[in-house]
This record gives C-alpha cells, structure tokens and sequence, in this order.
C-alpha cells in the first residue's frame, strides 16, 4: 500500500500541486538531452541508436516494474480457491499496474518535457524531480523531496522485501521435498515457515547486494528471468502433445497464436539484449550456469526430503 500510495502522490500531485505543467509536453521530444549513464545504441540521437535498440531498451526496464506477479505462483499450493483466486490476483495486479505507471509517467510528462527528462542526473529520479516542484522547485525543495522519497521507499522496499523473501523461500523449500535440493531446505519452523530456505536467501542477497549497483543487479535478474519465463512458456506445447488428456484447470486464452506471440517477443527482447548489453547479458548466463553442477549433483544422488518441522 505504501508502494502504491507513493505512485499516486506523484501522479496526482503533479496535476495538483505544479503550476506550469502543459499537455503540450506530449507533443514534443527529446533535443540534446544528457542521458546519463544510456548506452549510445540506444540513446536517441546518437550516432548508434537505432529504434529497435531503444524499444527494446525500454521494453526491459518497464518490465521490472511489472515483475513481481509470478512470486504468487511460488505459494499457490497455499491459495484457497485457487482455481478462482489465482487468475483474478494476477491479471487484476498487472491491470493496477499498469494504470498506476502509465499514470504517472503520464504526470511526469505533462510536468517536464522530454529534454528535461532526459537530462535528470542518474543519481537523482524524474520522481524526486516531480515531487521538488511540489513545494517550489529550488535546491531546498529538492532536499525535502529526497527526504520524503527515502522515507517513502524504505517502507516500500520493506513491504516487498516481506513478501519476496517469504514467497522466494518456498522454491528451495518445495525443490527438496522433491528431491531436487538439499534436504535442510526441506525443514519447515513451528510456524510452518522454511527458515533454512529464508536463511539462505538472506545470506545470497547480502552477497549480491555488494558485489555492484542495484541497477545492474536488476538487469540480471529481467535477462535471467525471462529466459524462464520464454522456458516456461514453451512447456505449454510439450504438455499438451505428451499429455494431452491431463485435467487442465488453468488454460492459455488463445492457444496456440498467444504463446507463440509470447515466445517470438521473449526471444526478441532477449536477443536485443545480448546484442545491446553483451557484459551484462553473458554475465547473467554465467551466474545461470554456475547452477548447473549443483543441478547435476542434485539430480543424480537420487536422494528425497522429507517436510519435517524443528
């Protein structure tokens, strides 16, 4: 709530508390703009930029505000009624989401022109600028934005942390009861909560967190994200030719057309990805493929787990 409640005051302040604001922003773009920290191919204007480059460029750090949604399939075998529950909890999340950033970059927008945009230090957010303006736009305003933005989202950041970290744990906790991870990850607390699996993530996060910025970081995570969720989505058709009797109580709206829609863009943005950003792109497939030992070990000592509570 606190996340959400952030978006609107920025999206509704802007149209409320900020004079000068013009619709008329829309219809321009962005002329000699720093962009700082934006690749040449995919800045505008530059010698290198070309449109897929920047479409795509965009296309990969829009999704990281919309992900977020698969963390309920982590705890569906929890849901009551999932069959219902589920399909409403998600597509009715990303449906909020999109009104609530569509909203707001709308807000930013009619506030500054794209120039102005482009040209927000990488160290600072268009949001903190928008907010400034709030209580008169001066150096000074600018501090109590940043002061009100940091409260802000270290409440935010703290909800989802909860949420993430519960929800993430039930991976580890479910690939041991199959047999696919190492038993102590099976263990659950008196309160039914795999504290081991909590534990472990607490400890690879710590060492993330400091091995670079939180925007490289999430970079790695929407490249190696979607080449499971392109995965995932390429099942459909294995299950549907191996069992095609299976009892189905979710189906896929369009299929065969949708899926393949889905995988011809998660191919797309993953190949423009690679092209674009190749460091971070085959460091995220090295982070991927430093599993695949583990996987091996683990998928031939032929070895259960069992639930067990300590």
């Amino acid at each position: 709530m606190v996340k959400i409640g952030l978006v609107l005051l920025v999206g509704l302040g802007a149209f409320m508390f900020v004079s000068g604001g013009t619709f008329s922003n829309f219809s321009l773009m962005n002329t000699g703009g720093t962009c700082e920290g934006v690749a040449a191919a995919v800045n505008f204007g530059s010698a290198e930029y070309t449109f897929i480059s920047g479409f795509a460029a965009a296309m990969l750090a829009a999704l990281w505000g919309y992900d977020g949604w698969d963390n309920l399939s982590f705890v569906a075998g929890e849901v009551k009624d999932p069959n219902r529950n589920i399909p409403i909890a998600i597509i009715g999340s990303v449906i909020v989401v999109i009104i609530l950033y569509v909203g707001v970059h709308a807000a930013y927008f009619y506030v500054l022109d794209p120039t102005a945009i482009a040209s927000v230090s990488k160290d600072s957010s268009v949001a903190k600028v928008i907010v400034s303006k709030f209580f008169g736009g001066d150096v000074a305003s600018l501090a109590v934005a940043v002061a009100i933005f940091t409260i802000g989202l270290m409440l935010s950041s703290l909800g989802t942390l909860h949420t993430s970290i519960l929800s993430a744990s039930r991976i580890p906790y479910a690939m041991a009861k199959d047999g696919m991870m190492f038993q102590t990850f099976g263990k659950l607390s008196i309160q039914s909560v795999p504290i081991n699996s909590v534990l472990f993530q607490g400890v690879w996060a710590s060492i993330l967190a400091l091995s670079g910025s939180f925007d490289t970081l999430t970079d790695y995570v929407i490249f190696g994200s979607w080449i499971f969720y392109a995965l995932i989505g390429s099942s459909i058709f294995v299950y549907r030719r191996k069992h095609p009797d299976a009892p189905r109580p979710y189906r896929a709206w369009g299929y065969p057309v949708v899926p393949i829609v889905f995988l011809a863009v998660s191919g797309w943005l993953l190949y423009r990805t690679l092209v674009d950003s190749p460091k971070q792109s085959f460091i995220g497939i090295g982070l991927i493929l430093l599993g695949l030992p583990v996987y091996y070990y683990l998928n031939n000592r032929g070895g259960k787990s069992t639930e067990t509570a300590e």
